[in-house]
């Protein structure tokens, strides 16, 4: 009976497992759906557009310079323009960008030029880089002190930024680089000149309805008025012919530019030939009823430069400031800081609305065109031209 119960036992068994081979397979469970996180997670070496994109060849040099700027910590400039509150507002910004410390030594050119000979026999230039006018930063050019940097500065590579060529003042190895351009604009009293009657053009000034009523500083006292014909001389604008009629028009010579806005703030005169535009931004801001002309047949330009020192002892945050100082942040802060047009078309005029000029044909003074203007003036060329 036992060995029955025992067969039929095994028999049971094995019919049960004849049926479970023959069933059909059950479908693997499914996968689980991956939660946020697990889905955001990038696959080793999988490209996302979430993860950073390399960096230019470019790019990762300039880090190199600003990361070195840093290590270096300091930058020493012998400045003409820095002064007061706009030297203060400049290296503050700075500082607070990058952490360097900015030493501001002001002075004229020609005394840094004398400064930086007797650096240079002792073996040791104290300053990283100096911004100054075109003409003093050329001679430092021209007498080894300074360095070609432009071909590093990414701002340079931005594109239709700028009101005019920065590099004009040497385009060839371009130590010099310009950061703010000076406007010669003339000037008209409000009062005496409504909108739509003041001059368009040059030879607009030859109409007898300005004749007793033009001022400009005088030509014997500042070459100011040259700087402004030599250029336009060049580019053919006007000729020695407009010079010789202008003066019949009665002009009236003012001992500076300033003079010549006060004459005109109180309607002595209707028009000032030209000055430049910061010459005549305070005046303006101060209430004076005067408003600045271009003229479309050419706007001259003098341009403001920066330049780096060979052997300074801190070669990267001078690199790291000019390029600071060209930036839009930079030429924010600067314009606001001096009260002047910005070199960048991006970045609104810090001048009195009344101030402000747009200029339509820019011409860039040249350092040649400095040199002739020096020339004219000490050869009295205008008092000559005009029988005084």
């Amino acid at each position: 009976m036992k060995k029955l119960f025992g067969m039929v036992f095994v028999i049971g068994i094995i019919f049960v497992l004849l049926l479970a081979a023959c069933a059909p397979k059950a479908a693997p469970a499914p996968a689980l759906a991956p939660t946020p996180s697990q889905a955001t997670l990038p696959q080793s070496g999988t490209p996302t557009s979430n993860l950073a994109l390399p960096t230019s060849q470019e790019d990762a040099t300039w880090a190199k310079v600003v990361e070195a700027a840093k290590k270096e910590g300091r930058l020493t400039i012998y400045s003409y323009n820095f002064v007061g509150d706009v030297g203060l507002a400049v290296s503050q910004a700075f500082r607070e960008r990058y952490g360097i410390q900015v030493d501001i030594i002001t002075g004229r050119g020609s005394a840094f030029i004398e400064r930086l000979k007797t650096e240079k026999r002792m073996g040791s230039i104290l300053a990283d880089m100096s911004d100054n006018s075109a003409t003093n930063a050329k001679n430092m050019k021209e007498q080894g002190f300074t360095v070609s940097i432009a071909g590093e500065l990414p701002a340079l590579r931005e594109k239709d930024v700028w009101l005019a060529d920065v590099l004009a003042m040497d385009p060839q190895e371009r130590h010099l680089i310009t950061f703010n351009f000076s406007t010669y604009s003339s000037f008209v009293n409000t009062n005496l000149v409504k909108p739509g009657e003041e001059p368009k053009v040059w030879k607009d000034l030859l109409d007898p309805k300005w004749k007793g009523k033009m001022i400009v500083a005088d030509p014997t006292t500042g070459a100011g008025i040259l700087n402004t014909f030599v250029p336009l001389m060049r580019e053919k604008v006007v000729d020695e012919e407009f010079l010789k009629a202008l003066y019949k028009q009665d002009i009236r010579f003012a001992l500076s530019a300033p003079d010549a806005a006060a004459i005109t703030s109180r309607a002595e005169r209707s028009l000032v030939i030209t000055a430049t535009s910061s010459e005549f931004g305070s005046p303006i801001a101060q209430g004076a009823p005067i408003r600045a002309v271009a003229l479309s047949d050419g706007t001259v330009l003098s341009a403001v430069v920066v330049v780096a020192y060979g052997g300074a002892p801190h070669p990267n945050a001078a690199k790291l400031f000019m390029n600071w100082l060209i930036s839009q942040e930079g030429q924010t802060v600067y314009s606001k800081a001096a009260s002047v047009n910005s070199t960048r078309k991006d970045v609104p005029s810090s001048l009195p609305k009344a101030g402000q000029v747009t200029p339509k044909r820019p011409i860039i003074l040249t350092n040649e065109d400095t040199d002739a203007a020096a020339k004219l003036f000490q050869q009295q060329y205008l008092n000559k031209l005009w029988g005084r």
